[in-house]
């Protein structure tokens, strides 16, 4: 054995026991984005959730309004008019757009032009509607707690969301540190192989065997830092961030194998949860509708008070004053009080047919809130049951990694002596490849189920901070 092939079998040795080591010990970097903060940041940067909490505000400044609907209305009215007065003996109803005429009841009709002057002070106050008052501000106030959860479900959202990505970005991150030892293999092989190649102990095929592998090692790093682009970019989004300035702090996967350990089996779905929260405000507040449609078909007890005062040019023999200035002066003073009670007889059954309406919308709220708890329920039974197995599968892992770098060191033994071929070789790269990929996966898929586990129990935020104790520890 030559001294280059030597020194190509001593480089694929050294790449073989090192190079499952990068992607196993993690390292920090003073410069690293943690978790904890690209949360804090996306909370107080992102514009959805801003938008949310002001639609919250708003909810507020609605209540307030309700619970005004019983101060009374008072009116003031100034008018002044110059026209005919011929008026009829009959009764009609005036349907707010006929005018009223007062007098002018003679045999024929008049031309002369009348002015008149009138100022009025009017006051309508429903006192009393049988609970309407209080069920439309009782349905304010749940429509303002309904934006205020909706609030929270985006804010929630945003949450999971960071998470997802932080999470993309340490499994992408990993596969391109194992795809970097990968190339970096597939090189080495590829210049013991020429080297071998050259002294004609080896055909001129096996060196073109390995450039393609290396190639195909390049391409699969390429595919993995797009991913990870990718995904860097729309943390980036979240975050208000410049994407260069994201990096993932790998020291998290140190405490991943004691984290699932120590992990009990006594998480339930929290009552709290926000999106559970969400749908039972949203039938509560279906509910409160369906008693606003109820109260309002209810009679309807108001206070009339009204005081004015009257002027006109025209005098009480029927005599004109040309001078039509001595109508805008107050000559008659009235004053009218009064108590009314309105009951709508006629809308007691389209009132029946709202309520029905209404009941339906209450129930399909109902069983929306019924559906999400058994969507968290079978999220909650699915992580525990990833988790378990990941746990499982990252025990038996360093087994995996250790049986597939040896019979890369023993193949590539093999091809040197001439007892195996060049495919051989790299099929056991590929298995090395893949048993460092499958241990970059299996952490991402407990990661996950770690998280969709705090996700249902809604104590994510505890599960970051027991990870931030955790990698400074």
């Amino acid at each position: 054995m030559n001294k280059k092939t030597a020194a190509g079998l001593w480089v694929i040795i050294l790449c073989l026991v090192t190079g499952v080591s990068h992607c196993v010990c993690a390292q920090s970097h003073g410069g690293d984005l943690s978790l904890q903060h690209a949360i804090t940041l996306t909370l107080q940067h992102y514009p959805s959730l801003k938008a949310k909490q002001t639609l919250s505000r708003a909810g507020i400044a609605h209540t307030t309004d309700i619970s005004h609907n019983w101060w009374p209305s008072v009116k003031l009215v100034e008018e002044a008019t110059a026209g005919t007065d011929n008026g009829i003996y009959g009764s009609y109803f005036p349907l707010s757009t006929i005018p009223s005429t007062s007098g002018g009841i003679r045999g024929a009709n008049r031309s002369d032009v009348m002015s008149g002057n009138i100022a009025l002070a009017q006051v309508q106050w429903e006192v009393y509607n049988f609970g309407a008052y209080r069920t439309q501000k009782e349905e304010a106030i749940q429509q303002q707690k309904v934006l205020s959860l909706d609030a929270d479900i985006s804010a929630n959202d945003l949450l999971v969301a960071v998470v997802r990505d932080y999470l993309g970005l340490l499994q992408y991150h990993s596969l391109m540190k194992i795809q970097e030892d990968n190339i970096d293999r597939t090189r080495s092989v590829q210049r013991a192989v020429t080297a071998i190649v050259l002294h004609g102990l080896k055909p001129g095929v096996d060196s073109s065997v390995a450039a393609a592998e290396l190639s195909k090692a390049r391409l699969n790093y390429l595919d993995i830092q797009n991913n990870y682009n990718s995904v860097r970019l729309h943390l980036g989004i979240l975050t208000g961030l410049d994407t260069s300035a994201i990096q993932p702090d790998t020291l998290y996967n140190n405490g991943l194998l004691s984290l699932l350990t120590e992990l009990n089996d006594t998480t339930s779905v929290a009552k709290e949860h926000p999106v559970l929260q969400y749908y039972n405000g949203l039938m509560l507040q279906q509910q409160r509708h369906e008693q606003v449609i109820r109260k309002a078909a209810l009679p309807k007890i108001s206070l009339l008070a009204s005081g004015w005062m009257r002027g006109s040019s025209g005098q009480f023999n029927d005599i004109y004053n040309k001078n039509l200035w001595s109508g805008m002066g107050y000559s008659r003073y009235n004053y009218l009080a009064g108590l009314a009670l309105t009951y709508n007889l006629a809308d007691i059954g389209h009132t029946r047919d709202k309520v029905r309406e209404q009941h339906l919308r209450t129930k399909a709220a109902a069983e929306q809130l019924e559906t999400t708890q058994t969507i968290l329920d079978n999220q909650l039974q699915q992580a525990r049951l990833n988790i378990h197995t990941s746990l499982d599968k990252l025990r038996e892992m360093p087994a995996q990694l250790n049986a597939a770098r040896a019979a890369a060191l023993q193949k590539m033994a093999l091809y040197k002596g001439g007892l195996t071929n060049i495919i051989e070789v790299a099929n056991a790269l590929y298995l090395l490849n893949r048993a460092e990929t499958d241990l970059i996966q299996t952490r991402n898929v407990a990661w996950q189920a770690l998280f969709t586990q705090a996700f249902t129990a809604n104590n994510i935020q505890e599960l970051v901070q027991q990870l931030e104790v955790a990698r400074k520890q």
